[in-house]
């Protein structure tokens, strides 16, 4: 696939110089479900794969518990496909350097609807929602950062799972959640 050559050959920001590779999605580009991350981290450096690491793994256990599974249910990628140092969120030049990789695997994608894991995700594609107001409710999206799509995927912010890490409880609100992706694909 050409854009994730594209995405691998990236080195529009400094970021490159401190990856090892951009990492460019992993899962079922053909699905309907599309998750969406910050940046990748350490663990995701190393294994060259999107969300492998202790909150990947707690992701990947309350999705199959909900029968999805990441080979054929969904998509998962980053706003910025190489690792920030030392797991810092990302800058927002690096995520404007970035970004446009995103909105061609959206619109190439075309997913009925992209789940966001906390702010800095929910927040490009639903920039005038604090994170605050975001749960339990779903945004309809038809722009993302000044470009019109050409459908309208729906929008589910929902925590990340490396809260559910630090707070077990958490986990039943992330399950939660999720369970609302069968109401949600038509």
């Amino acid at each position: 696939m050409i854009l994730a050559e594209n995405i691998k050959k990236c080195s529009k920001c400094e970021l490159r110089k401190t990856c090892n590779s951009p990492i460019p999605w992993d899962g079922n580009y053909k699905t309907k479900i599309l998750i969406i991350w910050e940046a990748p981290w350490k663990d995701e450096d190393i294994a060259w794969k999107p969300f492998v690491g202790r909150s990947g793994k707690l992701l990947t256990k309350i999705l199959e518990s909900l029968w999805y599974y990441r080979e054929k249910d969904y998509y998962i990628t980053n706003i910025v496909k190489c690792r920030p140092p030392n797991n810092r969120d990302p800058k927002p030049e690096e995520i404007e350097s970035c970004h446009k990789y995103l909105i061609e695997q959206i619109n190439e994608m075309r997913p009925e609807v992209i789940v966001t894991l906390w702010r800095f995700s929910f927040n490009f594609l639903v920039p005038d929602i604090t994170i605050t107001n975001w749960r339990w409710k779903v945004y309809k999206i038809h722009w993302i950062t000044w470009i019109k799509l050409d459908f309208s995927p729906l929008v589910l912010a929902i925590y990340h799972p490396a809260v559910a890490l630090y707070n077990p409880t958490k986990i039943n609100i992330i399950k939660e959640d999720l369970q609302k992706l069968n109401a949600l694909i038509k």
